[in-house]
């Protein structure tokens, strides 16, 4: 199965199931994913009408948990604890 499914469908079952926080997390990715088809169409790149790749949704989702990573070392920082074990769990 495609990761771009396993997202979807993941994201179906947190709906079912109703965990908020695994929802919330899933929608950032799929928001994420959605903004890159976006950007790629608007540079006319080739393969632009399947959108992202593999390989670009590993780089995006990379991308994303060391932005939390970051973000939970800078609340941390702060003593802002709640917010860093949030950022931690949504990784």
């Amino acid at each position: 199965m495609e990761l771009r499914e396993r997202i979807t469908e993941a994201l179906k079952g947190a709906m079912r199931e109703k965990d908020a926080s695994r929802l919330s997390t899933l929608r950032l990715i799929n928001a994420a994913i959605k903004d890159r088809d976006i950007a790629k169409r608007g540079e006319g790149g080739d393969g632009a009408d399947s959108g992202v790749g593999e390989s670009e949704i590993l780089q995006i989702l990379g991308k994303m948990v060391k932005q939390r990573q970051e973000s939970a070392r800078a609340y941390e920082e702060g003593g802002r604890l709640e917010l860093a074990e949030k950022e931690l769990s949504e990784i």
